[in-house]
């Protein structure tokens, strides 16, 4: 029956080589019950739509939500610029000019301008300027733009650009409670050199496990990478980490197993329970007074498949997202991360 099916698909769909690979084995799983088939393709479609659909993947930002997304995306990358150990002078011409341009718009469609997010984009580009004009680079030019722009004081609490933070507020916070914990945590893109025991990332890892998980499956993997060659090329193939990746002293690089989940309905567990997964190893990490930075891994196929082939990844795993890990030195700056207002994350129903 097998062969049959094989020999069907070779004929009217897919080369011999596909349908000998692990890709074409799947093929020929699904072609075998047109059911599945059915609904594997239907929830296919489901998810392409709405993300097409909803995302600026296509279509330009000009809806507030997108527009937002898109502001506080390129202002995030200023302010991580800025807080790395020896930033480079002139950094990020290229989102500089794109966050103008979606300050623009955003001005233009007359979205409110007292919104938290619009007014720290304004002032992380104010902290720029004013980092330049200390070392004396030209920023004139910049600067006179960002005067066209009227930016509200209306919200004292909104923050942009970077802040000092000491280690020993850090190792101060571990101890008392959780709201503590968890709002002294910052992404830190500056470490100091050394080494760091491997029973701490051991130990974070046992904490982490306590993480829910769907029917308590437990799909969550963490390769630990330690050798200074692995470590470059995975990081080579990550796009965040320029600038300060090489101080980490570990990568972690955090998957989940897909053999847990045997449903079309299960299909973005793998991402749910690794996500959970990966947060409760940051903070894991964090209480044990280490520094980490979030790396995505929003990849490519070809990016995806060269990273397997660098670290070995098992085929039947999907990466969620690397970890780097890192002492942390006595002062630091860290991006401001200006959040939402409260009201703007919750509905009572």
């Amino acid at each position: 029956m097998l062969n049959r099916i094989k020999t069907k698909l070779k004929k009217h769909f897919f080369p011999l080589y596909l349908i000998n690979s692990t890709q074409g084995k799947a093929l020929v799983l699904i072609y075998t019950n047109n059911i599945l088939f059915k609904s594997v393709w239907e929830n296919f479609i489901y998810d392409l739509e709405k993300y097409i659909l909803f995302s600026t993947t296509i279509n330009e930002p000009q809806d507030f939500e997108n527009l937002k997304s898109r502001i506080t995306a390129c202002y995030h990358v200023i302010e991580k610029g800025l807080s790395l150990k020896n930033p480079r002078l002139g950094f990020g011409k290229q989102i500089i000019d794109a966050l103008l341009k979606h300050l623009s718009l955003y001005v233009q469609f007359a979205y409110p301008q007292d919104n938290e997010q619009f007014v720290s984009a304004l002032m992380t580009l104010e902290a720029y300027c004013d980092f330049h004009e200390k070392r004396n680079y030209d920023v004139f030019d910049l600067r006179n733009i960002l005067h066209t722009f009227s930016k509200t004081d209306s919200n004292k609490y909104v923050s942009g650009g970077t802040i000092t933070v000491c280690k020993q507020e850090i190792l101060d916070s571990i101890n008392k409670n959780f709201e503590t914990l968890a709002l002294k945590r910052f992404s830190i893109r500056n470490f100091s050199e050394g080494s760091i025991d491997i029973g701490l990332i051991l130990k974070a890892i046992k904490i982490a496990q306590k993480s829910p998980s769907v029917c308590n499956r437990q799909s969550s993997f963490v390769y630990i990478i330690e050798s200074e060659e692995l470590k470059t090329k995975a990081l080579n193939y990550q796009n965040g980490n320029r600038g300060f990746g090489h101080l980490a002293d570990k990568i972690l690089i955090l998957t989940s197993n897909l053999r847990a989940f045997y449903s079309i309905e299960e299909r973005n567990q793998a991402f749910i329970d690794g996500g959970i997964f990966g947060m409760s190893l940051v903070y894991a990490l964090h209480s044990l007074g280490l520094g980490t930075c979030t790396l995505n891994w929003s990849a490519s196929k070809q990016r995806d498949i060269e990273l397997r082939k660098a670290i070995a990844i098992r085929e039947n795993e999907v990466v969620i997202f690397m970890i780097a890990v890192g002492l942390l030195p006595e002062n630091f700056d860290v991006p401001c991360s200006q959040r939402k207002n409260l009201e703007d994350v919750f509905q009572i129903i």
